[in-house]
């Protein structure tokens, strides 16, 4: 009985007034938050664009940053995670800054809850 007793009040304890941990991402919600990133990016969008956008994204891609041209992607189909956040990894097809083509495997995460973000694993 006090071991009963014992688990209840850790469950309550747990669950009453502890820190909650935020939402996992739906796989959904992110697969399309990343599409909307590497469309803009591939279109020749600027990452203000996204924050500005509805709904808000912010971005952060080091090869974008750095002035590379994105000129293709393809989205893996297995979703990873990272915690709550979601990880996919992306096929990138570039054009780097000395104007030469470059195939890169890269990952992303994304969180998407009261703010969406979208990052570059490096």
């Amino acid at each position: 009985m006090r071991l009963l007793l014992l688990a209840a009040a850790t469950a309550c304890l747990a669950g009453c007034g502890g820190s909650t941990l935020p939402p996992e991402t739906d796989a959904a919600r992110g697969r399309a938050a990343l599409k909307t990133v590497l469309d803009t990016w591939k279109r020749g969008g600027t990452v203000e664009e996204l924050k500005n956008g509805s709904p808000s994204i912010t971005a952060r891609d080091p090869d974008w940053a750095a002035g590379a041209k994105l000129t293709d992607y393809e989205i893996a189909p297995e979703d990873g995670r990272a915690g709550a956040d979601l990880v996919l990894t992306v096929k990138l097809s570039l054009v780097i800054a000395d104007g030469k083509p470059r195939d890169k495997k890269v990952g992303y995460t994304v969180a998407a809850t009261s703010q969406t973000v979208v990052l570059r694993n490096e």
